[in-house]
């Protein structure tokens, strides 16, 4: 082997030595701004405020939370912890509480307070695709879904469920049937045909864990129908069918709204319980 083709081999080994440690160098990531040092666990009160709109308040109560302005009403958790993420929020750069007209942070179209911590919300860089938040004195651009996570009503945070956990029906009461539970046991007046506990207790489970696609403001529509459930605490709750077509629309007596359900939920609902079809 010549010296031309040693030198060869030595440049040869020598550009792949860079190249393998500079494919195996630490890189150093950039330093991350942390916009809270909250943590979700410890967050007892949220305000939320939308340009146009009365303010959004949460309170914690133990492990659930409750909507109580502008008005009062079981939460949605999981929508409430998907706020709560902005409190992980971190961000690459931080820029002075100064000259905020330039981020639209001088009147921000929204804002939320966590505690004590306010975090409001500006413009959107065409450069990065991240949204300017004002919190801290400090302004950072951060990603695009905390703002997007904000509800545009008051009705998004609304629990979806039906009944709360503690709500326990005893009765249901219909114009063309009835099912209670008698020592313990489910039974409907009059009986149906072919008719199993079993299929009683599945009918009453799909109503005690009944789950909203949406909950609505008041429509003040005449009922269609009204029915009657008795929880086992003896309180009773009409509730009213205010549509059934092309959704099942519920309203109970004691809140100021309405559930949304799919017309396929209606009709298993509002019908009185079956025998199961054998399996084939």
């Amino acid at each position: 082997m010549n010296r031309r083709t040693w030198l060869n081999v030595a440049l040869l080994v020598a550009v792949t030595a860079l190249a393998l440690f500079a494919y195996y160098k630490p890189q150093k990531s950039e330093p991350m701004h942390k916009l809270s040092v909250i943590k979700a666990a410890d967050a007892n009160t949220i305000k939320i405020e939308i340009a146009g709109s009365p303010p959004i308040e949460l309170a914690r109560t133990g492990a659930e939370w409750k909507l109580t302005g502008p008005l009062p009403a079981r939460a949605d958790n999981v929508q409430v912890q998907r706020l709560l993420e902005i409190l992980d929020a971190t961000a690459r750069d931080r820029f002075p509480a100064a000259g905020l007209a330039r981020y639209d942070l001088n009147e921000p179209a929204a804002r939320i307070t966590v505690n004590q911590q306010s975090f409001a919300f500006g413009a959107i860089s065409q450069m990065s695709r991240e949204q300017y938040v004002l919190t801290q004195d400090g302004v950072y651009p951060v990603s695009l879904r905390y703002g997007t996570l904000l509800p545009k009503t008051f009705y998004q945070l609304v629990s979806r469920q039906l009944f709360s956990a503690d709500e326990a029906p005893g009765a249901f009461r219909f114009n063309s049937f009835a099912v209670e539970q008698r020592d313990g046991k489910w039974q409907m007046t009059p009986p149906g045909a072919d008719l199993s506990a079993d299929d009683i207790t599945r009918w009453v489970d799909e109503w005690r864990l009944a789950s909203a696609l949406g909950v609505l403001p008041p429509s003040n529509r005449k009922p269609e129908t009204v029915f009657k459930v008795t929880l086992k605490t003896g309180a009773d709750i009409a509730i009213a069918v205010v549509q059934r077509e092309p959704q099942l629309v519920l309203a109970r007596s004691d809140q100021p709204f309405e559930y949304q359900f799919s017309a396929e939920a209606g009709k298993r609902l509002l019908a009185a319980p079956a025998a199961e079809p054998a399996k084939k």
